[in-house]
């Protein structure tokens, strides 16, 4: 079996859970906010840690078109599928869908809910 076969494979029964995310994460997301008729850039970004028992906490910092967030702090839940896709689920009601890197050390993520709100953006960790 060729490298890149043996990858896929290996890919193929990468299993995740909910303790594949654990640890100190850096994320940054950009994207654009819609109120109506009106359209705004926004960019964020912070950290947040996982606890890897289904529970996460952060602080973020934004420019919602030139509107300024500093050092907000956030918390939720999370799950975690064994294909390693998952959902965050924040108490302000923000939610978003997660793509995991099987090992945890890092994640992408797109904004679900509110719908008002066009974004995505990458975590890595960079403690436990």
């Amino acid at each position: 079996m060729d490298e890149q076969a043996a990858a896929r494979d290996q890919d193929a029964r990468a299993k995740c859970s909910e303790a594949t995310l654990h640890g100190t994460y850096l994320f940054t997301e950009s994207g654009v906010q819609i109120r109506g008729n009106n359209k705004g850039p926004f960019a964020a970004t912070g950290y947040q840690v996982h606890d890897g028992k289904h529970k996460v906490n952060g602080v973020y910092s934004a420019n919602f078109n030139g509107e300024i967030t500093r050092n907000e702090p956030y918390s939720g839940t999370y799950t975690v599928e064994a294909d390693c896709t998952g959902t965050a689920m924040f108490t302000d009601g923000t939610q978003y869908d997660l793509f995991i890197d099987p090992d945890g050390r890092m994640f992408t993520f797109v904004q679900t809910q509110p719908k008002r709100f066009v974004t995505s953006g990458t975590a890595q960790r960079v403690g436990h």
